[in-house]
């Protein structure tokens, strides 16, 4: 696999964390949403041992109350610490 098929791994661990999801909350909510995605294939992303395709993007954006640059750069600093909403 090549590098960049999975550069958001690291990100999708921080939004996770940020919203107080663990790997199988996550994995839950991104199958209501109509994924097939498992707890496993979360911990492969966040490891960047899978592949992450443009629709499951797209899915995890949605999940992770997150933008397009928050996946792909990270949240920036002050960003970081959870809301309070």
């Amino acid at each position: 696999m090549k590098r960049w098929a999975n550069d958001i791994g690291p990100n999708v661990r921080k939004l996770r964390i940020r919203l107080g999801l663990t790997q199988e909350q996550l994995a839950a909510k991104l199958q209501i949403n109509g994924s097939d995605m498992t707890r496993q294939v979360v911990a492969n992303i966040e490891a960047r041992r899978r592949r992450v395709y443009e629709h499951q993007i797209r899915l995890l954006m949605k999940v992770l109350h997150c933008t397009l640059d928050e996946l792909f750069f990270g949240i920036p600093p002050a960003q970081s610490q959870p809301s309070h909403r």
